[in-house]
């Protein structure tokens, strides 16, 4: 015959006293420091603006003060002397200069204790302009307007006003850029900045299209 009921596992756990035995040990600092990189300032104000006209000759000064060794870049990249490019001390000079020459110019000052990284923009045109031409009008006769029955796809209208690729302007200044079209439905303009698209707010006072 099987009996149910319910069985109870007792656990008996008998507490000994154990004696842990600590090693002894004292820490030792280690005074060895590793050499520190001198720290960079780098300039906050806008980069100093540097206009030119092509076959021109143009010179630029690091005005960065006791400085050991000079280094140049040119839109990041690091620059040496050519047959048309010439570094005196705190002196850039470029012969002839050509649009090509056009970009941001770095001098950094390495010094003992610290180096300093001064930015200049270079722009090299034969179209100087700040984009307030006296032809310029409120922009309307950059639409053309087609006949209502023939569609044409958007196209360019007036593509000499769209030949200045690079605009010096001093800073609070008004640019003005030109993208006239044609086509029918009158097409729609889109703005873009670095590959993104520029919107009003992301300029303070807007744009006008």
């Amino acid at each position: 015959m099987v009996s149910w009921g319910r069985f109870i596992c007792l656990v008996v756990v008998t507490m000994a006293t154990l004696s842990l035995a600590r090693p002894s040990f004292s820490l030792v600092e280690d005074t060895t420091l590793e050499p520190e990189e001198p720290p960079t300032k780098y300039q906050i104000s806008q980069p100093e603006v540097y206009v030119a006209a092509p076959g021109e000759s143009l010179e630029v000064r690091c005005l960065l003060k006791d400085a050991a060794v000079i280094s140049w870049t040119k839109d990041g990249v690091h620059l040496g002397p050519n047959n048309r490019t010439v570094l005196i001390g705190e002196y850039l000079q470029i012969k002839g200069a050509t649009p090509r020459d056009s970009g941001l110019y770095a001098c950094t000052a390495s010094r003992t204790v610290d180096s300093e990284t001064w930015y200049f923009m270079v722009n090299v045109t034969d179209a100087i302009s700040s984009g307030d031409d006296e032809d310029d009008t409120d922009g309307a006769e950059d639409f053309v307007s087609e006949n209502s029955n023939n569609k044409r796809a958007p196209y360019w209208t007036n593509t000499e006003k769209m030949e200045k690729r690079l605009h010096a302007v001093p800073a609070a200044n008004t640019v003005k850029f030109r993208c006239p079209a044609g086509g029918n439905p009158m097409p729609t303009m889109r703005w873009l900045k670095n590959g993104k698209e520029f919107k009003q707010e992301h300029r303070i006072g807007g744009y006008k299209v």
